[in-house]
């Protein structure tokens, strides 16, 4: 056999064992939310019957139920708003921020610098009681205020370090030249470097969004009622103690899946084009 055959054949072998691979992965991913959808469209004595794939008498029953009911939807608009109003102030603050560590220079940067990465790398379990003490203490708890707010400071240094990047990549000499035509620095980073940022801006959104939709432990610690409480906090109303209504329970989990699940389909591709961008070229 020649040695061109030979790389050919071993190119082949490594494909099919990739192929294989990636196959599994998606598999072992894809397995609970494939068993979550069967159950979601079982009846209840169905699903306690024992365990089997594909159901007798497939229902929407749960979907109306769960997914539909005026409960569930409320914990939708809730987490929509608190992702909107987190996005606007976490991604306001940071972009400007990122701005003046890629552009300036100033005493004690690198060690402010540090002092907010360091923050990341804090597991949010150790900060819940402190900030559960101190919303009751100055009267924002169980409000859509301290989800904001504490949601905004979870995720401001990393969009700080993702959009940092993305402004060391533009050239200062489009700033300059925007100087030299009168502008200031501050309608200069307006109109010059903003508009350059979007693809940051855009995985920053991404970010911040899945973030919000997807967390519970602070959701669950900073809420009470059912007038602010987020979607995955409310999943846990269909977990009683009578039981688990599994019916229910699974159709307003493939329900929430949704939302994140097509943001991320449509916009995958500007994601990951944002993380990877930003943190090469930072």
């Amino acid at each position: 056999m020649s040695a061109g055959r030979r790389a050919r054949t071993r190119r082949g072998v490594a494909d099919v064992v990739t192929y294989a691979a990636l196959l599994l992965a998606c598999g072992f991913v894809l397995l609970p939310i494939v068993w979550a959808l069967s159950t979601s469209v079982k009846l209840p004595q169905e699903i306690h019957a024992g365990p089997h794939w594909w159901p007798h008498a497939p229902t929407l029953h749960n979907y109306l139920g769960g997914a539909l009911g005026a409960k569930f939807q409320r914990y939708i608009a809730n987490s929509l708003l608190v992702a909107a109003a987190t996005l606007a102030l976490s991604v306001g603050l940071a972009v400007h921020a990122a701005y003046a560590v890629a552009r300036r220079r100033f005493f004690g940067k690198n060690v402010l610098l540090f002092l907010i990465w360091a923050t990341i790398m804090i597991p949010g379990v150790s900060v819940v009681v402190p900030l559960y003490t101190l919303s009751v203490d100055v009267g924002l708890y169980d409000t859509y205020a301290v989800l904001v707010l504490v949601y905004a400071a979870w995720l401001i240094p990393t969009l700080i370090w993702l959009l940092r990047g993305f402004v060391a990549a533009i050239p200062p000499s489009l700033e300059e030249a925007a100087l030299v035509d009168g502008c200031t620095k501050l309608r200069a980073f307006y109109l010059v470097v903003l508009p350059l940022l979007r693809p940051g801006l855009g995985a920053a959104a991404v970010l911040v969004f899945v973030t919000i939709w997807n967390d519970f432990l602070i959701g669950f610690a900073l809420t009470l009622s059912d007038e602010h409480r987020l979607l995955q906090v409310g999943l846990q109303a269909f977990v009683t103690e009578g039981g688990i209504d599994w019916g229910p329970m699974m159709a307003a989990t493939i329900f929430a899946l949704l939302p994140a699940g097509l943001l991320f389909t449509f916009l995958q591709r500007a994601f990951i084009q944002g993380v990877t961008g930003g943190a090469v070229k930072g």
